[in-house]
């Protein structure tokens, strides 16, 4: 069964996914490394892309029917996608939400290592762009879709992810997932 993953930015939904690519085979899509390329492609960043999406949805079409036509042809895969919508887009998934205060968020991103992400180094700058970056998305979602990513029933599986390691997170993830599977 595929696993959808979603949550709130620098909540550790990459480092808990590349746990479970590694040890459990997962092949994995994400969206997010998909929406960032196109950002930089275009001169942008992931908060100004965000912003341009609002007034041009094109890109969100193409990416979520190509995230609807992948989870109906994977369907019954060990694929997880690491998207804001997919959980949406493929109802035949196990849905999973990673949480995450907006201090933690901003505090993670400052101090944030990450190769080819946005180098934003002051903690109230990460917040603010953080912030105005999830608001955007889940602003195009409600006006393209009419979803609330943030409507926790959406999700089988809410983790709060600021007290445990990633890899902590994973095992309680595949656990669930294991269960979740037993009953289908």
């Amino acid at each position: 069964m595929i696993i959808t993953i979603t949550g709130k930015p620098c909540s550790g939904k990459s480092s808990i996914v590349k746990i479970l690519v590694e040890k459990h085979g997962f092949q994995k899509f994400s969206v997010g490394d998909m929406f960032k390329a196109e950002a930089k492609k275009r001169g942008m960043n992931a908060e100004e892309f965000n912003a341009y999406c609002l007034t041009d949805p094109s890109y969100d079409f193409f990416i979520d029917n190509e995230t609807a036509r992948l989870g109906k042809e994977l369907e019954g895969q060990k694929i997880i996608f690491d998207s804001r919508l997919a959980w949406h887009f493929v109802p035949k998934s196990f849905k999973v939400f990673t949480e995450l205060n907006e201090d933690e968020m901003a505090h993670r991103l400052a101090n944030s290592d990450r190769v080819g992400k946005e180098k934003i180094t002051d903690v109230n700058e990460a917040r603010r762009s953080l912030i105005n970056r999830f608001n955007l998305e889940n602003e195009r979602y409600q006006q393209i879709y009419g979803v609330n990513n943030l409507d926790m029933s959406n999700y089988d599986l809410v983790l709060d992810t600021s007290n445990k390691t990633p890899e902590e997170l994973a095992d309680i993830l595949f656990s669930a997932y294991t269960d979740f599977c037993k009953k289908k």
